[in-house]
């Protein structure tokens, strides 16, 4: 890695960091989690974040909603491709929030370019995350970014690189960080309190599919080019957009990178973040789905690392599981801890260790604390709980997963040069080829190069 490049030593420091914070946190009662993690300063205090959000679809309002709940955030710009989105979110703020209406935009460059933004707020389909982060930071603002923070392996280093040389304040939305009951798993993973742990076992299982609709061709609307972006040029798709982008690799990595970006980020957390994955392989097909979508409906993936494994398993068309439809489960050799957004369990085995449960949590609070944790930081200039190395951990792992069901076969891992290797040519080139595919279109990661000539 380059000298510009973070270190490895940089990035297990601020993990580190992260974790003895977590110690702390788990000593405390719920209210004060949050404010013990990362004390807010007096200076400021009162001050309202003005922000510009992009991206105002159904995560995106939702983002909103729990930004205007703060009370200490002012949205003055919306901006979505999508007109009716971009005024909802301008109604939001007028409605729930009490504020003027604020400007709307279907040119997230407007959003960027406002000097009366403090913080943007990016909340797009995942192949829009990179940019308009690279340039909000490059802007002087800090920045909240949706995760999984990538759609490439490519795109990691140079978001890591924007937010460190301009010293933003940059959060991921992976809010589960910000649950104590998760914290409080962490920590117990981390001290040894179930023993040695050699098995990670994380899933999503949904009830049933979403099913696309037949596409009937038919005109394109105006920002049709503009949403593929740096993506291959495909005819106009109204399964490509909105929700169900997810579904296509082009734009994101089904859910390998929706929820698991989710679960294997407090795996690898718990576990030590500068542990990287050897080895991946990956199991998946379509079996019962057959609506063009091009991510699996059945899907298994295993990580070996140095000292255990780590496996990701998803099925959309069955969430009969026990005891929900998601979940992590750690097995060490006195016992295994299950946890999920409702709770935790620990279960001992044939040993002394006192079984625990903390059930009935609330999702909501987790989303106030990790809205609560940026705000601080804004105002304290310190790195959030979900800070941008450990962001792109997270996404790189869940994109190993992604380019091993791609590619197939058995796959090595350098994670120095975040390259696949092994024996299976065949294999190891594919794989190589899609996590590090080039933007297109015009579009660049070269600094000051990202638009097209053409964009307005």
């Amino acid at each position: 890695m380059s000298k510009k490049n973070v270190s490895r030593r940089d990035f297990m420091k601020k993990t580190a960091g992260a974790t003895a914070a977590v110690t702390a946190a788990t000593q405390t009662a719920k209210a004060d989690v949050v404010k013990n993690i990362f004390p807010s300063t007096v200076l400021g205090a009162n001050e309202k974040i003005i922000t510009g959000h992009i991206g105002m679809g159904g995560m995106g309002k939702r983002d909103l909603q729990l930004a205007l709940k703060t009370k200490q955030i002012q949205p003055i710009m919306t901006c979505d491709l999508f007109s009716r989105h971009a005024n909802q979110g301008a109604d939001m703020t007028e409605g729930l929030g009490g504020y003027a209406r604020p400007a709307v935009t279907d040119n997230f460059v407007e959003v960027i370019e406002n000097k009366d933004i403090d913080a943007v707020v990016i909340v797009t389909p995942d192949h829009w995350h990179t940019i308009p982060t690279i340039m909000a930071c490059e802007a002087g603002k800090d920045v909240w970014t949706e995760k999984p923070l990538t759609t490439t392996m490519a795109e990691g280093q140079p978001i890591i690189n924007a937010v460190r040389e301009n010293k933003t304040v940059f959060q991921c939305g992976n809010f589960q960080r910000s649950g104590e009951h998760f914290q409080q798993v962490v920590q117990m993973v981390q001290e040894g309190y179930i023993g040695k742990v050699a098995r990670v076992e994380t899933y999503f299982h949904d009830k049933k599919p979403r099913i696309l609709k037949p596409y009937k061709p038919s005109g394109a609307p105006p920002f049709w080019d503009h949403y593929l972006g740096w993506t291959k040029k495909v005819p106009y798709d109204t399964n490509r957009w909105i929700y169900n982008f997810r579904w296509f690799l082009d734009y994101s990595g089904g859910k390998m990178t929706d929820w698991g970006a989710h679960l294997i980020d407090i795996a690898l957390w718990a576990m030590g973040e500068d542990n990287a994955p050897r080895e991946v392989t990956a199991f998946s097909d379509n079996f019962i789905v057959d609506d063009g979508r091009t991510t699996p409906d059945t899907l298994d993936v295993l990580y070996k690392f140095d000292d255990y494994i780590l496996s990701f398993s998803n099925r959309v068309f069955n969430g009969v599981v026990s005891p929900n439809e998601h979940g992590i489960h750690f097995h060490g050799e006195k016992g295994s801890i299950y946890c999920d957004r409702k709770g935790f369990k620990v279960t001992q085995n044939n040993s002394d260790i006192k079984e625990l449960e903390v059930k009935d949590v609330t999702e909501g609070t987790m989303n106030d604390a990790h809205w609560a944790n940026w705000i601080d930081c804004i105002k304290t200039r310190k790195d959030p709980i979900c800070f941008v190395e450990s962001a792109f951990n997270t996404a790189k792992v869940c994109h190993m997963g992604t380019s091993a069901y791609v590619a197939g076969g058995r796959l090595g891992w350098d994670d120095e040069k975040l390259l696949f290797t092994g024996t299976d040519t065949p294999a190891v080139e594919k794989a190589n080829k899609w996590a590090h595919r080039s933007y297109q279109n015009g579009y660049s990661l070269e600094k000051g190069k990202y638009l097209p000539s053409s964009w307005s």
